[in-house]
């Protein structure tokens, strides 16, 4: 049972996804990879964070990280109807 849902997840992670699910992915990259720029050079300035932008900082990681793992998983059906 296990090792079936591990070879599915498995075989949609390496299949080809759809061209919607694959710029999902890369506009989440792009967010959390600029999210985690900002707050990295925030952190290597000493510079004092805002609340703001601590409070939406696990947000703009979060959440495209999980878009990108959803659409990831997402492959393009070549079965014909």
């Amino acid at each position: 049972m296990v090792r079936k849902i591990i070879n599915s997840l498995k075989s949609r992670w390496t299949a080809k996804s759809p061209l919607i699910f694959r710029r999902i992915c890369q506009v989440s990259v792009g967010i959390s990879t600029v999210a985690i720029a900002i707050q990295t050079a925030l952190m290597a300035a000493g510079a004092v964070t805002p609340q703001w932008w601590t409070d939406i900082f696990p947000y703009l990681v979060g959440i495209p990280a999980g878009m990108a793992a959803v659409a990831k998983l997402t492959k393009e059906d070549n079965e014909k109807h």
